[in-house]
């Protein structure tokens, strides 16, 4: 009997407990974000392609073996004519000219390698690489940072349409029961129609705004689940907006920003870029050799039938070092130099130009700031005043003392100062987020 009780609980809790809403606080948005976000992952494809770039380069100096066979059928057997003294002490006394001419089939097998011993080209081209790796990871670390501050931005807007639905509930509720009372007034002949109606107007209204809200405030879920890489039916809130702005500390901009960085290593990469132009002038020394053999018939089916009469292959043994000395290319490199170096001053002009942008935003997100805080401590005053001013005249308009129009017009401005307070309190969520950027100091958000 116990078991069947327990059965037919758990068959009426598991609706409940499957069909709510899982609340997102902002840590876990931004953490969810970083981990499954598409537009992260390919930054994250980048990092380790450049990874792979920089192995390569480095494979550069590492010895290359390669295995070679080929077989050649003269259609024209080739010729070598020389001078019968040159061929020795078979033709001693025949000074004319011989005629030496090849076999019909060559057939030749090795395996050759080839290793760098000194060039400076490949040495400056993987650092060339090393630099283009820290490029794209300061890339991945400015993509984490913006897409942090997108998913705070959408998270606080979600939080203040969620709050004005919450606001707009309680406008509606307080509109019903000022409806009842005024439809009882109208059948004891104490109000006109026109109170009734505006009064059925006004509810109207606030209806259509909190539809109107619930519609803005799922737009923005869909936006997150998108920024969260959430499939559409996941269940997705946000949690509830705070009654009082939480500040954070912000100890000015930071120096070690990804926007900085990022242009100080497009210097680094101008200058290795120009270096390894350069190395091009440089000798370089490589060590190169074969191990094969040759062998030539006159017939095909020779080589593989061989007799003593036909055995004719013969050894393709070598070692060789290379030196390789550049003289003049036409004046690539000196062009590539020159372009290498409008880079880099393009670079630092970039740099002081960002540095003196992110000083300016700093400022102006101080000075919004500032003023969201102010203007969220006005607001919620008024926001009180006028819950006490439609307080007295409710109470007046019961008794008969304040008309209907005072009444719908202090529910406005009660309304007013709400809304008013919601975005106020959005604005200065917003703004802190900006200087929590600009300051370095995101990782707050999910500690």
């Amino acid at each position: 009997m116990k078991y069947l009780l327990l059965l037919v609980c758990l068959f009426f809790c598991l609706p409940d407990v499957y069909g709510q809403t899982k609340t997102y606080s902002l840590k876990e948005c931004v953490e969810t974000g970083i981990r499954n976000n598409l537009s992260l992952k390919n930054s994250r494809l980048s990092v380790l392609k450049s990874k792979t770039a920089l192995t390569q380069s480095r494979s550069r100096l590492l010895p290359v073996l390669s295995a070679d066979f080929r077989m050649a059928d003269y259609l024209m057997k080739p010729a070598n004519v020389t001078t019968g003294t040159l061929l020795g002490n078979d033709f001693p006394d025949d000074p004319t000219w011989q005629k030496i001419q090849s076999m019909q089939y060559a057939m030749t097998a090795g395996i050759q390698f080839g290793m760098p011993l000194y060039n400076q080209t490949v040495l400056s081209a993987a650092k060339v690489a090393r630099t283009v790796q820290e490029i794209s990871t300061l890339s991945y670390e400015k993509a984490v940072e913006d897409l942090t501050v997108q998913i705070g931005n959408v998270y606080y807007l979600a939080q203040a349409s969620l709050e004005q639905q919450n606001l707009l509930d309680e406008n509606i509720r307080r509109m019903e029961k000022l409806c009842t009372i005024a439809e009882e007034l109208y059948k004891g002949g104490v109000v006109l129609e026109v109170d009734l109606t505006r009064v059925q107007i006004s509810l109207k209204s606030l209806a259509a705004q909190h539809d109107q809200c619930v519609t803005l405030h799922e737009q923005q879920l869909n936006l997150l689940r998108f920024l969260l890489n959430l499939p559409p039916e996941a269940s997705l809130e946000v949690s509830s907006m705070p009654s009082e702005v939480a500040l954070l500390h912000t100890a000015g901009i930071s120096r070690s920003l990804p926007e900085l960085r990022l242009l100080s290593a497009r210097q680094k990469l101008a200058d290795r870029q120009i270096k390894a132009v350069r190395a091009g002038y440089i000798p370089s020394i490589s060590l190169g050799g074969q191990l094969g053999a040759v062998g030539y018939q006159e017939k095909l089916h020779h080589y593989f039938h061989t007799s003593g009469e036909t055995h004719n292959w013969f050894g393709n043994t070598y070692l060789a070092l290379s030196v390789h000395i550049p003289i003049f290319d036409a004046n690539d490199k000196r062009l590539k130099v020159r372009q290498y170096r409008y880079d880099r001053q393009q670079a630092e002009t970039s740099f002081d130009m960002q540095r003196k942008q992110l000083e300016k935003e700093y400022a102006d997100a101080s000075r919004l700031l500032r003023h969201n805080l102010e203007v969220f401590r006005t607001q919620k005053d008024s926001y009180r005043q006028a819950e006490d001013v439609y307080a007295v005249t409710e109470e007046k308009y019961r008794e008969g003392v304040a008309s209907m129009t005072e009444l719908l017009q202090d529910e406005m401005r009660l309304r007013a100062a709400q809304s008013a307070c919601v975005q106020a309190h959005c604005q200065c969520n917003m703004a802190q987020l900006a200087l929590l950027k600009l300051a370095g100091s995101l990782d707050c958000l999910t500690r």
